[in-house]
């Protein structure tokens, strides 16, 4: 039997949302780019990617910070 104590990263569930949520912005924008599509919508699906991105860089930057803490806590 093996027990798992490692504790699972507080964020995960929004960084798994972000990650879908970016994946499916990036698909609809590759399928309305074979189209032809007036292009404010193009660019709104851009900066929604845009957006996307940023918001999951810092998430994940704030995961990293959590996960030095709990490291940090652990080695003391």
């Amino acid at each position: 039997m093996h027990i798992d104590l490692k504790t699972a990263p507080v964020l995960q569930e929004l960084i798994s949302d972000l990650e879908t949520e970016l994946s499916n912005k990036i698909n609809e924008l590759a399928m309305i780019e074979g189209e032809i599509a007036p292009r404010y919508i193009v660019h709104g699906l851009e900066k929604e990617i845009e957006m996307i991105e940023s918001v999951l860089e810092r998430v994940e930057a704030q995961q990293e910070l959590i996960d030095l803490k709990q490291n940090s806590i652990s080695l003391n």
